[in-house]
């Protein structure tokens, strides 16, 4: 086995991580089961924890639960300065809600293995925008659990090179 990372996983992931077999279920319960398969450990800051509280499935409660006991889920408390720099880079208020909704993740990832796992690409999209005038952003790696769900699998299990169009940067 490789090296254990740490993933910052986006409650939007524990939300719908249900039974179904539907592509956003079985997506998103596939990167669970592949972050605890394969030795990998969760980080969860306060924010994210309340949200996973308020937002999860059945099954996310369960393998969150069995996370906890195998103490595999790494609490962390990040500087929060996500929040700063989106203040002072983003001058459109609708980016500036969406980015502030989870500038948590940014703060968690940067504090740990710079992973994250979100099927949110609209915030995405407002992290690559960021990352112009944000250099240290641009070395997280945003995977997301339906489109990106074979690659991903394929990362958690072997760390192999990730491409550059995984990480949080502006493309032209």
């Amino acid at each position: 086995m490789s090296n254990p990372l740490s993933v910052v996983v986006d409650a939007d992931i524990a939300r719908s991580s249900g039974t179904s077999e539907h592509p956003v279920s079985s997506g998103s319960r596939a990167l669970l089961d592949s972050v605890s398969k394969n030795g990998h450990t969760l980080s969860m800051c306060p924010k994210m924890m309340a949200e996973w509280k308020k937002h999860r499935s059945l099954f996310a409660r369960k393998w969150l639960a069995s996370m906890i006991a195998q103490k595999k889920v790494k609490f962390i408390k990040p500087a929060e300065n996500t929040n700063t720099l989106i203040q002072k880079n983003l001058t459109d208020a609708k980016k500036i809600g969406i980015a502030s909704k989870d500038a948590h993740l940014i703060d968690a990832a940067l504090d740990t293995d710079k992973i994250i796992a979100s099927n949110d690409n609209i915030a995405r999209d407002v992290f690559c925008e960021l990352s112009v005038n944000c250099g240290n952003i641009r070395s997280i790696k945003w995977f997301n659990s339906i489109s990106d769900k074979s690659f991903l699998t394929t990362y958690l299990s072997t760390q192999c090179f990730v491409p550059p169009n995984y990480y949080v940067v502006h493309s032209n």
